[in-house]
Protein backbone atom coordinates (compact mmCIF):
# COMPACT_ATOMS: atom_id res chain seq x y z
CA UNK A 1 0.00 0.00 0.00
CA UNK A 2 1.39 3.44 -0.92
CA UNK A 3 2.13 6.05 1.75
CA UNK A 4 -0.82 8.30 0.70
CA UNK A 5 -3.10 5.26 0.82
CA UNK A 6 -1.79 4.31 4.28
CA UNK A 7 -2.41 7.85 5.52
CA UNK A 8 -5.95 7.89 4.14
CA UNK A 9 -6.65 4.49 5.70
CA UNK A 10 -5.55 5.59 9.18
CA UNK A 11 -7.62 8.76 8.89
CA UNK A 12 -10.70 6.76 7.98
CA UNK A 13 -10.22 4.51 11.01
CA UNK A 14 -9.78 7.46 13.39
CA UNK A 15 -12.89 9.17 12.05
CA UNK A 16 -15.03 6.25 13.21
CA UNK A 17 -14.52 7.45 16.77
CA UNK A 18 -13.00 4.19 18.05
CA UNK A 19 -9.70 3.45 19.74
CA UNK A 20 -7.05 1.78 17.59
CA UNK A 21 -3.85 0.05 18.63
CA UNK A 22 -0.69 0.25 16.56
CA UNK A 23 -0.74 -3.56 16.35
CA UNK A 24 -4.26 -3.70 14.90
CA UNK A 25 -3.60 -0.92 12.38
CA UNK A 26 -0.29 -2.45 11.33
CA UNK A 27 -2.03 -5.76 10.67
CA UNK A 28 -4.63 -4.12 8.44
CA UNK A 29 -2.03 -2.00 6.65
CA UNK A 30 0.32 -4.95 6.33
CA UNK A 31 3.20 -2.90 7.72
CA UNK A 32 5.11 -2.71 10.99
CA UNK A 33 4.04 -0.76 14.09
CA UNK A 34 6.84 1.77 13.57
CA UNK A 35 5.16 2.88 10.34
CA UNK A 36 1.87 3.36 12.19
CA UNK A 37 3.57 5.48 14.85
CA UNK A 38 5.23 7.55 12.12
CA UNK A 39 1.82 8.16 10.50
CA UNK A 40 0.34 9.23 13.85
CA UNK A 41 3.23 11.65 14.45
CA UNK A 42 2.67 13.19 11.02
CA UNK A 43 -1.03 13.63 11.70
CA UNK A 44 -0.30 15.28 15.05
CA UNK A 45 2.67 17.48 14.13
CA UNK A 46 2.08 18.39 10.48
CA UNK A 47 -1.69 18.19 9.97
CA UNK A 48 -2.53 19.16 13.59
CA UNK A 49 -4.96 16.31 14.21
CA UNK A 50 -6.03 16.23 17.92
CA UNK A 51 -4.95 12.61 18.46
CA UNK A 52 -4.73 11.19 21.99
CA UNK A 53 -2.86 8.03 22.89
CA UNK A 54 -2.56 5.72 25.86
CA UNK A 55 -2.29 2.09 26.88
CA UNK A 56 -5.48 1.29 24.96
CA UNK A 57 -4.25 2.81 21.70
CA UNK A 58 -4.92 5.93 19.62
CA UNK A 59 -8.16 7.90 19.37
CA UNK A 60 -9.35 11.20 17.98
CA UNK A 61 -10.25 13.77 20.65
CA UNK A 62 -12.29 15.95 18.27
CA UNK A 63 -12.86 16.54 14.59
CA UNK A 64 -9.77 17.80 12.82
CA UNK A 65 -9.83 21.34 11.45
CA UNK A 66 -7.52 20.12 8.73
CA UNK A 67 -10.36 17.92 7.48
CA UNK A 68 -12.94 20.71 7.41
CA UNK A 69 -14.65 21.11 4.07
CA UNK A 70 -16.85 23.93 2.82
CA UNK A 71 -20.17 22.14 2.54
CA UNK A 72 -22.38 24.63 0.74
CA UNK A 73 -23.05 28.14 -0.58
CA UNK A 74 -24.04 29.38 2.88
CA UNK A 75 -20.54 28.74 4.17
CA UNK A 76 -18.98 30.48 1.18
CA UNK A 77 -21.10 33.54 2.02
CA UNK A 78 -20.03 33.35 5.68
CA UNK A 79 -16.36 33.22 4.66
CA UNK A 80 -16.77 36.23 2.40
CA UNK A 81 -18.29 38.21 5.27
CA UNK A 82 -15.52 37.00 7.60
CA UNK A 83 -12.99 38.30 5.10
CA UNK A 84 -14.54 41.76 5.36
CA UNK A 85 -14.60 41.60 9.16
CA UNK A 86 -10.92 40.66 9.25
CA UNK A 87 -10.11 43.53 6.89
CA UNK A 88 -11.39 45.91 9.56
CA UNK A 89 -9.03 44.35 12.12
CA UNK A 90 -6.10 45.36 9.96
CA UNK A 91 -2.71 43.81 10.65
CA UNK A 92 -3.13 42.85 14.29
CA UNK A 93 -1.53 39.58 15.37
CA UNK A 94 -4.93 37.96 15.89
CA UNK A 95 -6.17 39.06 12.47
CA UNK A 96 -3.07 37.62 10.79
CA UNK A 97 -3.47 34.30 12.62
CA UNK A 98 -7.16 34.07 11.74
CA UNK A 99 -6.42 34.81 8.08
CA UNK A 100 -3.78 32.10 7.97
CA UNK A 101 -6.06 29.52 9.60
CA UNK A 102 -9.03 30.26 7.36
CA UNK A 103 -6.78 30.34 4.31
CA UNK A 104 -5.58 26.85 5.25
CA UNK A 105 -9.17 25.64 5.53
CA UNK A 106 -9.95 27.12 2.13
CA UNK A 107 -6.98 25.33 0.59
CA UNK A 108 -8.30 22.05 2.06
CA UNK A 109 -11.73 22.53 0.45
CA UNK A 110 -12.57 20.96 -2.88
CA UNK A 111 -15.43 23.44 -3.34
CA UNK A 112 -12.93 26.29 -3.59
CA UNK A 113 -10.83 24.68 -6.28
CA UNK A 114 -8.06 27.14 -7.17
CA UNK A 115 -9.82 30.08 -5.47
CA UNK A 116 -7.65 31.84 -2.88
CA UNK A 117 -8.83 33.27 0.44
CA UNK A 118 -7.76 36.76 -0.63
CA UNK A 119 -9.94 36.45 -3.74
CA UNK A 120 -13.04 36.61 -1.53
CA UNK A 121 -12.58 40.35 -1.05
CA UNK A 122 -13.50 40.81 -4.71
CA UNK A 123 -16.94 39.33 -4.02
CA UNK A 124 -17.99 42.02 -1.53
CA UNK A 125 -17.88 45.78 -1.96
CA UNK A 126 -18.16 47.89 1.15
CA UNK A 127 -20.63 50.62 0.35
CA UNK A 128 -21.43 53.81 2.21
CA UNK A 129 -23.87 52.74 4.89
CA UNK A 130 -23.91 55.85 7.04
CA UNK A 131 -22.11 54.03 9.83
CA UNK A 132 -19.49 55.97 11.72
CA UNK A 133 -15.96 54.61 12.02
CA UNK A 134 -15.75 52.02 14.79
CA UNK A 135 -13.11 52.41 17.49
CA UNK A 136 -12.16 48.74 17.83
CA UNK A 137 -10.07 49.30 20.95
CA UNK A 138 -13.00 50.87 22.79
CA UNK A 139 -15.41 48.28 21.35
CA UNK A 140 -13.11 45.49 22.55
CA UNK A 141 -12.69 46.95 26.04
CA UNK A 142 -16.47 47.13 26.47
CA UNK A 143 -17.00 43.64 25.07
CA UNK A 144 -14.43 42.23 27.50
CA UNK A 145 -16.03 44.06 30.41
CA UNK A 146 -19.41 42.57 29.48
CA UNK A 147 -17.94 39.06 29.33
CA UNK A 148 -16.06 39.52 32.62
CA UNK A 149 -19.08 41.25 34.25
CA UNK A 150 -17.07 44.29 35.32
CA UNK A 151 -18.19 47.88 35.94
CA UNK A 152 -16.76 50.44 33.51
CA UNK A 153 -15.98 54.12 33.85
CA UNK A 154 -16.88 55.86 30.61
CA UNK A 155 -16.65 59.41 29.37
CA UNK A 156 -19.74 60.29 27.37
CA UNK A 157 -20.98 63.29 25.43
CA UNK A 158 -24.69 64.00 24.99
CA UNK A 159 -25.83 65.36 21.62
CA UNK A 160 -27.09 68.55 23.17
CA UNK A 161 -23.79 69.26 24.95
CA UNK A 162 -20.33 70.20 23.67
CA UNK A 163 -18.36 68.45 26.41
CA UNK A 164 -18.24 64.92 27.85
CA UNK A 165 -18.78 63.78 31.42
CA UNK A 166 -17.62 60.77 33.45
CA UNK A 167 -19.91 58.09 34.82
CA UNK A 168 -19.63 54.53 36.08
CA UNK A 169 -21.87 51.97 34.42
CA UNK A 170 -22.45 48.23 34.43
CA UNK A 171 -22.44 47.13 30.76
CA UNK A 172 -25.11 44.66 29.64
CA UNK A 173 -25.06 44.48 25.84
CA UNK A 174 -23.62 45.99 22.67
CA UNK A 175 -26.25 46.29 19.94
CA UNK A 176 -26.13 47.52 16.36
CA UNK A 177 -29.09 49.60 15.20
CA UNK A 178 -29.45 51.99 12.27
CA UNK A 179 -25.75 51.79 11.29
CA UNK A 180 -24.51 52.63 14.78
CA UNK A 181 -23.26 50.66 17.79
CA UNK A 182 -24.89 51.29 21.17
CA UNK A 183 -23.91 50.23 24.68
CA UNK A 184 -26.84 49.23 26.87
CA UNK A 185 -25.72 49.71 30.47
CA UNK A 186 -26.97 50.47 33.96
CA UNK A 187 -25.88 53.85 35.33
CA UNK A 188 -24.50 52.93 38.76
CA UNK A 189 -24.38 56.55 39.96
CA UNK A 190 -27.68 57.99 38.73
CA UNK A 191 -29.59 54.72 38.49
CA UNK A 192 -31.54 53.21 35.62
CA UNK A 193 -30.71 51.37 32.43
CA UNK A 194 -29.60 53.67 29.61
CA UNK A 195 -28.25 53.54 26.07
CA UNK A 196 -24.97 55.13 25.00
CA UNK A 197 -23.93 55.66 21.38
CA UNK A 198 -20.40 54.29 20.98
CA UNK A 199 -19.18 57.18 18.77
CA UNK A 200 -19.89 59.48 21.73
CA UNK A 201 -18.03 57.36 24.29
CA UNK A 202 -14.62 59.00 24.34
CA UNK A 203 -13.03 56.64 26.89
CA UNK A 204 -13.84 53.31 28.56
CA UNK A 205 -11.90 51.95 31.57
CA UNK A 206 -12.95 48.64 33.19
CA UNK A 207 -12.95 48.76 37.00
CA UNK A 208 -12.42 46.01 39.61
CA UNK A 209 -15.63 44.29 40.65
CA UNK A 210 -16.44 45.07 44.32
CA UNK A 211 -16.82 42.04 46.61
CA UNK A 212 -20.34 43.05 47.65
CA UNK A 213 -21.41 44.19 44.17
CA UNK A 214 -25.15 43.87 43.51
CA UNK A 215 -25.29 43.24 39.76
CA UNK A 216 -28.15 45.10 38.00
CA UNK A 217 -30.61 42.99 36.03
CA UNK A 218 -30.70 43.50 32.26
CA UNK A 219 -34.10 44.55 30.87
CA UNK A 220 -34.55 43.80 27.18
CA UNK A 221 -36.16 47.04 26.00
CA UNK A 222 -34.73 47.27 22.50
CA UNK A 223 -35.93 44.12 20.72
CA UNK A 224 -39.41 45.60 20.11
CA UNK A 225 -38.21 49.08 19.16
CA UNK A 226 -38.54 50.30 15.57
CA UNK A 227 -35.65 51.95 13.76
CA UNK A 228 -32.97 53.37 16.02
CA UNK A 229 -32.88 52.25 19.65
CA UNK A 230 -35.62 53.90 21.69
CA UNK A 231 -36.44 53.51 25.39
CA UNK A 232 -39.31 51.18 26.24
CA UNK A 233 -40.63 51.51 29.75
CA UNK A 234 -43.15 48.69 29.56
CA UNK A 235 -46.83 48.59 28.70
CA UNK A 236 -48.60 46.91 25.82
CA UNK A 237 -47.01 46.47 22.41
CA UNK A 238 -48.76 48.05 19.42
CA UNK A 239 -49.81 46.20 16.26
CA UNK A 240 -49.05 48.24 13.14
CA UNK A 241 -50.30 47.71 9.59
CA UNK A 242 -49.09 49.90 6.71
CA UNK A 243 -50.05 49.46 3.07
CA UNK A 244 -47.48 50.26 0.36
CA UNK A 245 -48.22 50.54 -3.34
CA UNK A 246 -46.33 50.80 -6.62
CA UNK A 247 -42.55 50.86 -6.56
CA UNK A 248 -42.33 50.69 -2.76
CA UNK A 249 -44.47 47.55 -2.62
CA UNK A 250 -41.80 45.78 -4.67
CA UNK A 251 -39.02 47.16 -2.46
CA UNK A 252 -40.93 45.90 0.60
CA UNK A 253 -40.57 42.33 -0.62
CA UNK A 254 -36.77 42.74 -0.39
CA UNK A 255 -36.55 44.53 2.96
CA UNK A 256 -36.87 43.62 6.63
CA UNK A 257 -37.58 46.70 8.73
CA UNK A 258 -38.49 44.87 11.94
CA UNK A 259 -37.95 41.43 13.44
CA UNK A 260 -41.71 40.83 13.79
CA UNK A 261 -42.44 41.91 10.21
CA UNK A 262 -45.07 39.94 8.27
CA UNK A 263 -46.11 40.70 4.67
CA UNK A 264 -49.53 40.36 3.06
CA UNK A 265 -49.55 40.55 -0.74
CA UNK A 266 -52.74 42.17 -2.08
CA UNK A 267 -51.54 42.19 -5.68
CA UNK A 268 -48.42 42.64 -7.78
CA UNK A 269 -48.13 46.29 -6.69
CA UNK A 270 -49.83 46.36 -3.28
CA UNK A 271 -48.49 44.90 -0.05
CA UNK A 272 -49.36 45.30 3.61
CA UNK A 273 -46.62 45.25 6.24
CA UNK A 274 -47.57 44.10 9.75
CA UNK A 275 -45.36 44.27 12.84
CA UNK A 276 -45.57 44.79 16.60
CA UNK A 277 -43.56 47.58 18.25
CA UNK A 278 -43.14 49.38 21.56
CA UNK A 279 -43.66 52.95 20.31
CA UNK A 280 -44.92 54.82 17.25
CA UNK A 281 -42.74 57.94 16.91
CA UNK A 282 -40.11 56.20 14.77
CA UNK A 283 -42.83 54.42 12.79
CA UNK A 284 -44.43 57.78 11.92
CA UNK A 285 -41.13 59.02 10.45
CA UNK A 286 -40.75 55.75 8.54
CA UNK A 287 -44.25 56.03 7.02
CA UNK A 288 -43.69 59.63 5.93
CA UNK A 289 -40.58 58.56 4.04
CA UNK A 290 -42.73 56.67 1.52
CA UNK A 291 -44.76 59.77 0.62
CA UNK A 292 -48.01 59.04 -1.20
CA UNK A 293 -47.16 55.35 -1.61
CA UNK A 294 -47.96 54.66 2.07
CA UNK A 295 -51.33 54.29 3.78
CA UNK A 296 -51.71 53.59 7.49
CA UNK A 297 -54.27 50.86 8.08
CA UNK A 298 -53.80 50.81 11.82
CA UNK A 299 -53.63 51.78 14.57
CA UNK A 300 -55.76 54.95 14.51
CA UNK A 301 -53.20 56.69 16.76
CA UNK A 302 -50.47 56.26 14.13
CA UNK A 303 -52.76 57.49 11.36
CA UNK A 304 -53.56 60.64 13.37
CA UNK A 305 -49.85 61.24 14.05
CA UNK A 306 -49.06 61.03 10.32
CA UNK A 307 -51.96 63.33 9.38
CA UNK A 308 -50.95 65.92 11.98
CA UNK A 309 -47.34 65.86 10.73
CA UNK A 310 -48.56 66.41 7.16
CA UNK A 311 -50.66 69.35 8.30
CA UNK A 312 -47.65 70.88 10.02
CA UNK A 313 -45.54 70.38 6.89
CA UNK A 314 -48.27 72.04 4.80
CA UNK A 315 -48.35 75.03 7.19
CA UNK A 316 -44.57 75.34 6.95
CA UNK A 317 -44.66 75.42 3.15
CA UNK A 318 -47.85 77.38 2.57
Amino acid sequence: MSKPAQLAFVKSRLRTGGTWTATALAAELECNEKTVRRIMNRLRDVEKWPIESGKTGYWLRASSLAETRISGPQEIAALAMAQEALRLLGTSELAVQLRMEIARLCRQSEDFGDLRWEDLKDAISKGTSGESTTDFDRHGRLTLAILQRLPVEIRYRRLEEDHDYACVVFPHRLIHRDHCWYLIAHDLERGGQKNYALPRITAATPLPRPNDFDEPVFEDRHSDAFGSWTPYEGGELVDVCVELSGYWSRIAREKIWHASQRLESLGPDIVRINFRVSELVQVKTWVLGFGGAAKVIGPAELREMVVEELRQMHRNHA
